[in-house]
């Protein structure tokens, strides 16, 4: 009976010390160092709550209106354009007598004291003249055009009259025009700006608001100002052309 005793207390002591042996070695596998740990996912609430924050700016109350400007000023630089022609039976003997008139011109010219720096000449050009009923060439018309170049425009009609008195021209014409035209133009985009402004401040006055500030101008696409206009020497108008948006703000309540 005592040894039985014995034996029972021999295997309690063997699975105490079995425990406590499988007790650490639970401890150290749950002990991982950092970078052995596997992050996982987080858990996702089945129904999550968001809230969304959508609160718009209220938007800017603008007028938009157009301007125009416009300075007349005086020209400053004439272009004649002269063309000679001459007719023959023959292609040859016209473009002599085309060039012989040219010469006069040149001459002409001359003798008003224009500069040979002043003046161009184009290639000549040889038409054929034909009999209406059976489309036969008849003769050959040659011509070629003469440009001056005058920067003083008193003196076209002195250097136009003789010329034109000599009947050895076929046309003419003359374009006064600017040389520079970027001083005329500020003051007309100042007259645009002006003009946009007037009109705004009546819509507001009507629409019982307050104009508040110029937020945008847009310059409207004009032709070159230098090319002038054609037998007119009494003035040359410049323009400008604007689109003009103004904010508004409401009246002081009284």
């Amino acid at each position: 009976m005592q040894q039985n005793t014995g034996t029972r207390g021999k295997l309690l002591r063997a699975s105490i010390a079995i425990g406590v042996m499988l007790l650490l070695l639970f401890s150290l596998a749950a002990c991982k160092e950092e970078g052995d740990i596997t992050p996982g996912p987080t858990a996702k609430p089945e129904q999550p709550t968001v809230i969304v924050n959508n609160e718009a700016l209220p938007g800017d109350h603008t007028i938009v209106v157009s301007g125009y400007g416009v300075v007349t000023v005086e020209p400053d630089f004439a272009t004649i354009s002269i063309v000679t022609a001459g007719e023959s039976g023959s292609s040859e003997e016209a473009a002599v007598l085309c060039e012989t008139a040219t010469q006069q011109v040149k001459d002409t010219a001359d003798e008003q004291n224009v500069l040979a720096r002043d003046i161009t000449t184009s290639g000549v050009t040889i038409n054929a003249t034909t009999r209406e009923s059976d489309g036969a060439v008849t003769g050959y018309i040659a011509r070629q055009t003469i440009t001056i170049h005058e920067d003083n425009i008193d003196r076209v009609n002195a250097i136009l009259s003789p010329i034109i008195d000599a009947k050895i021209i076929e046309s003419y014409e003359v374009t006064y025009s600017l040389l520079d035209a970027s001083a005329a133009y500020a003051e007309a985009l100042a007259e645009a700006v002006s003009d946009a402004k007037a009109k705004a401040e009546a819509i507001a006055a009507a629409g019982e608001v307050a104009l508040d500030e110029m937020i945008l101008v847009s310059e409207a696409p004009v032709e070159n100002q230098l090319v002038g206009v054609v037998f007119k020497s009494s003035s040359i108008d410049v323009e400008a052309n604007l689109t003009v948006t103004f904010s508004v703000k409401n009246l002081p309540q009284s």
